[in-house]
């Protein structure tokens, strides 16, 4: 009997009692004993349908941030959220970011030119998020920030910084609309 065979004939079995069994996981429907138990639910909070996301304001001289922020913000929204974007007659809940600050200080700079080569884009804000209907605060964060790093030296300005940074901004502020632990 070769190698293959043995390897086949003690793998099969295996092979199909995983099969039958599924290793015990779910993949469907919930558990949820009465003592304590696990329920699966959505990351998102289920009592909010719909957010108004009206343009950010900015305080910083480096102007149009904040359109492209909101439009991330919104596009992240509809593609990682159960929520639905709507104007803010019509909404549950309205999503307001004040954009405080924009820094970009170089981090490297070559020794021979002196020019700058690594840079970071920083973008600080303050972030509410609050439910129309009651009034309640349902997120807030002042002082959030975020950064991105760019490098002039290959060709990449600060547009390419501020692209990446209002990216990554607009996913961490659909992160914080996740429902509280």
């Amino acid at each position: 009997m070769t190698t293959a065979h043995r390897i086949t004939r003690i793998l099969a079995p295996t092979a199909i009692c995983l099969l039958i069994t599924g290793c015990g996981y779910q993949t469907v429907g919930s558990y949820d004993p009465k003592p304590t138990g696990y329920r699966w639910a959505s990351l998102y909070r289920e009592d909010v349908r719909t957010v108004a996301v009206p343009v950010f304001t900015n305080r910083d001289f480096r102007r149009g941030v904040e359109i492209k922020l909101t439009e991330a913000v919104v596009k992240q929204i509809e593609a990682k959220t159960p929520y639905r974007v709507a104007t803010k007659d019509k909404a549950d809940t309205v999503l307001e970011a004040d954009i405080t600050s924009i820094d970009v200080p170089t981090l490297t700079r070559d020794v021979r030119t002196n020019l700058p080569q690594e840079q970071l884009y920083t973008i600080n804000l303050n972030l509410r998020w609050k439910d129309l209907r009651t009034g309640k605060m349902l997120a807030e964060r002042r002082n959030f920030q975020q950064t991105a790093p760019y490098y002039s030296t290959l060709g990449e300005g600060s547009a390419f910084g501020s692209q990446q940074a209002v990216e990554r901004l607009a996913l961490a502020i659909v992160q914080e609309m996740q429902a509280d632990w």
